[in-house]
């Protein structure tokens, strides 16, 4: 099953769940040919011919728990407002990011534990058989390495804190301090994949993917640890994601994206669907006009219902239409962008800025203004270059998991957050290890019986 098409989504099915469960890897009947069916996964899924099955099951789990959890994180940014009868919702919206007891974010911390548990689990296997030169393709593990770097990203950029365990074995939780190492752990994946045998699309979205989590590492070296320091990343941090960057361009210079694809096959896209189908929150106020009944975008009002105005050319940034009528079009299994060639010109275009090389600003910032059909931005255009560099990155990155992070290093808040949210007293502040974890996992619950031992971890 080929799942990286000529459009570059990833393409998978409902089907892929029970493949990584091991139903019908290796040819069985049914589950009761094994002796125990809780066996299946050590039975099965450790065989070499397994291999892309697992890597597919990765994939599966983890864009299961990404849309759940950018739901949530959107909610809190600008990016979505809550409309719907919901008030865990409404309590995110307001900027009440730091409750443990929100049943969204428990349901998103329930959804991308798996899906980093599972990445990992393919890894380790598939590394196995790649030392014992039994893989029979090393696609499948470069896959495997995009799949867990996307969660450990997603994870880092999303959450103060978070526990690694193995099934039912528990482990400790990490420490806000430590969460930045995640994306360490992401560049080492994805570098791990670079060394592969992969086609050559996969070579640019591990490349591109590293240049973004050397970027996102580089916002949460300024905003991870409260007080959180305010503005661009350090020259360090914007050479080694521009680096990727740079490479990724060269690899494919076109105006490309490459999405996570939700078909009716496949696994059903919580956000999408939450929007579109269910209406518990619409595009932000900043970003649309709504409908009278406020609760989607009013495709019929003038620009398409778009109400933010680019910046130097005064008119709506139709870039925003762009993204938002497919995801509407699509209802819960339209397609998440979590890659583009806009976002690398973007980080080229900090770097120029950190470096104070305008030339090579001008070049990179006005790229995706001319994919865009928008004027180029010059220094005479009265605009800031921060302040472009912040639109940019809005209209260009809109709902692909960056919003927050940038409204907390450039000072931006949400026109729905009350004064006494933590996101607005508390900036720099993400989702917490929810309810879920802290009921099961015998190291953090602070309720946890004194003459129970805690099982064998951390």
């Amino acid at each position: 099953m080929n799942r990286l098409d000529k459009g570059g989504r990833a393409r998978f099915g409902a089907m892929l769940l029970t493949l990584w469960l091991g139903i019908g890897v290796v040819g069985c009947n049914s589950l009761l040919d094994v002796d125990n069916p809780n066996n299946v996964i050590g039975d099965d899924i450790l065989i070499p011919s397994a291999a892309q099955a697992l890597a597919n099951g990765a994939l599966y789990e983890v864009s299961a728990g990404y849309t759940y959890t950018l739901m949530c994180y959107s909610q809190v940014s600008d990016e979505t407002h809550w409309v719907g009868s919901r008030d865990a919702f409404q309590q995110l919206d307001y900027g009440h990011i730091e409750y443990h007891l929100n049943e969204f974010t428990d349901q998103a911390y329930k959804d991308l534990a798996p899906g980093r548990w599972m990445a990992d689990k393919a890894i380790g296997i598939l590394e196995g058989h790649l030392a014992e030169d039994s893989l029979p393709d090393e696609q499948s593990l470069g896959e495997a390495y995009m799949w867990g770097a996307l969660a450990y990203v997603t994870i880092a950029d999303m959450f103060d804190d978070f526990t690694f365990s193995d099934m039912m074995v528990p482990q400790p939780a990490i420490g806000p301090a430590n969460m930045g190492g995640l994306y360490t752990t992401a560049i080492g994946y994805l570098t791990s994949g670079l060394a592969l045998d992969v086609n050559d699309e996969t070579v640019r979205n591990l490349t591109a993917m590293r240049a973004e989590a050397r970027h996102a590492q580089g916002v949460w070296n300024l905003i991870g640890q409260r007080p959180i320091t305010t503005g661009l990343i350090s020259a360090a941090d914007a050479a080694a994601a521009a680096t990727d960057a740079a490479a990724a361009l060269a690899l494919d210079p076109s105006d490309w994206t490459y999405y996570l694809e939700y078909p009716s096959s496949g696994t059903y896209g919580d956000f999408q669907g939450d929007v579109n189908s269910r209406l518990e929150h619409r595009f932000g106020n900043r970003y649309i006009i709504p409908e009278a009944g406020d609760k989607r975008r009013d495709r019929t009002a003038p620009n398409r219902g778009i109400r933010l105005m680019d910046p130097v050319d005064n008119v709506a940034d139709m870039r925003l239409d762009a993204i938002m009528t497919p995801f509407e079009d699509g209802v819960q299994y339209s397609d998440l962008p979590i890659l583009s060639a806009r976002e690398m010109h973007l980080i080229l275009a900090e770097d120029a800025m950190v470096r104070g090389d305008m030339a090579d600003f001008l070049t990179h910032i006005n790229q995706p203004r001319a994919w865009g059909g928008l004027n180029d931005w010059t220094a005479a255009s009265g605009v800031s270059q921060e302040d472009i560099l912040i639109h940019e990155r809005q209209v260009n990155l809109f709902i692909q998991g960056k919003r927050l992070n940038d409204m907390y290093r450039f000072g931006i808040e949400s026109d729905q957050w009350e004064a006494s949210s933590t996101a607005h007293s508390a900036p720099g502040t993400f989702f917490p290890i929810t309810m879920a974890e802290i009921d099961a996992n015998c190291y953090i619950n602070p309720n946890w019986p004194a003459d129970v031992s805690c099982p064998p971890g951390g």
